[in-house]
Order: C-alpha cells, then sequence, then structure tokens
C-alpha cells in the first residue's frame, strides 16, 4: 500500500454541513414563513452542539435566508418590492453570465446541460418542475467565468429558490420556463453568447410577466411572498 492510502481525508467543518443542510430544508421549505429558527430545537434535531448550529445561522442571515428580529432568526417573507428587485438583478447580470458560459462551453459542460433540460423537459408536477430549474440554474451559475459576478448571483440565489416556487406555479409558466431552457441550451451548444443574452433577456422577462400575474391574481402569491396589500 503506499502513503496516499493512509491520507486523513477531512470532512467540511460541522458549521458548513449544518449550513448546507438546513439550506436544504430551507429550499425545501421544510420551515414556514416567519417561523423562528431555535438554537437548540435545530440542535437537537441535527444531533450536534449550538455552536455550528449559530454559525450557520449567521451565514444563512447573510445569504438573505433569514433575519434578524426580536431576538432571535426567522424565515422571512419577501415582499412584492424585494421580488421586483431581486428580478431586477437578475436582469442586469444574468443575461451576461450566460453569454460568458456559451462561450465557455466544453464539451462535458454541454452534457450536463443537455441532461438539465431533458430532467426540466421530463417534469410533471409543479415542485418537480421547480426541482429541476433550481438544479439546471446551478449548472451554469457554478461554470460562470467572472467569480465576483457568480458571488453576487450566488448571493441571491436562495432568494431565486423563493421566487420560483411562485412563477411557476401554473402550467403554462412551467411551460415557457422549459421552452426558455431548451433555447438555452441550444445556445450553449452553439457556443453563441449573443444568442444565451438574448434567451436569458427573454427567460427574465417571461418570469417576470407571470409573476406579476400571480400578484393581480392571487392572494397570496406564495405563503412565503407577502402580498401588496399586506400591512
Amino acid at each position: 500500500m503506499s502513503s496516499s492510502d493512509f491520507r486523513i481525508r477531512r470532512q467540511p467543518p460541522l458549521a458548513a454541513q449544518v449550513f448546507e443542510t438546513l439550506r436544504t430544508m430551507m429550499q425545501a421549505q421544510v420551515f414556514e414563513p416567519g417561523e423562528r429558527m431555535v438554537e437548540e430545537d435545530l440542535a437537537r434535531r441535527l444531533a450536534v452542539s449550538r455552536t455550528p448550529v449559530r454559525e450557520a445561522l449567521f451565514r444563512l442571515e447573510q445569504n438573505g435566508m433569514l433575519e434578524q428580529r426580536d431576538g432571535g432568526f426567522h424565515v422571512p417573507r419577501l415582499t412584492v418590492q424585494d421580488v421586483e428587485e431581486i428580478f431586477q438583478i437578475r436582469r442586469l447580470l444574468e443575461p451576461q453570465g450566460v453569454a460568458d458560459v456559451a462561450a465557455a462551453t466544453t464539451d462535458s459542460d454541454l452534457a450536463a446541460y443537455i441532461a438539465g433540460r431533458n430532467r426540466v423537459q421530463a417534469a410533471d408536477t409543479e415542485q418537480a418542475a421547480v426541482q429541476a430549474n433550481i438544479a439546471f440554474r446551478g449548472l451554469w451559475l457554478g461554470r460562470i467565468p467572472n467569480q465576483r459576478m457568480q458571488d453576487v448571483l450566488m448571493r441571491f440565489d436562495d432568494q431565486v429558490v423563493l421566487v420560483r416556487h411562485a412563477t411557476l406555479r401554473s402550467a403554462q409558466s412551467r411551460a415557457d420556463a422549459a421552452r426558455g431552457v431548451v433555447r438555452l441550451v441550444e445556445a450553449f451548444a452553439a457556443r453563441d453568447p449573443v444568442a444565451a443574452r438574448q434567451t436569458m433577456e427573454a427567460f427574465i422577462d417571461t418570469a417576470y410577466a407571470h409573476f406579476r400575474s400571480a400578484v393581480a391574481t392571487a392572494n397570496p402569491v406564495h405563503p412565503a411572498i407577502q402580498s401588496e396589500d399586506t400591512p
């Protein structure tokens, strides 16, 4: 046996593991909007001490997934204005991001995008569509060459997940999202930055139109999003 067989394989720090676990749970909407995240309860639930839970909660707050009020951490409710600001940031940055991704697409990247597209097309329920779209977004987002741009978009990624739950509630919105993914993969396959940029602009504009339609016709739009007339 070589010395490499005896190398210590370090696990991610416990706080990082707790962060990822809580983040996944929040994306899956295990916690209710407005719910207080109690360190002691979470530590017991995850079978860890309170210290890594506390570190994870602070990091989740930095990522915009929690807010501090009344002396504790709470699952936030986004306002309609919050969502509109998220769309504005996406409209400014994501078209350039996918343009850069298209120009740098490798054959292995393309294989991953095609698999992600197929998953989106195969999704036959709202939850499956949400998860497939989130997964596809993660594929290209993680391949943006500009690390600073990637960091900024990652900062809002968890909030985009909440928005996606709200904008994919109708069959029409899911069909439009699937068509956008198909066109984006076509642009990646052609290594065409211009087509990728235009596709993402249309994708975001369509998603925003569906969100505004939901605001006009539903109350609440989504449990995690406050309607405009909510006091």
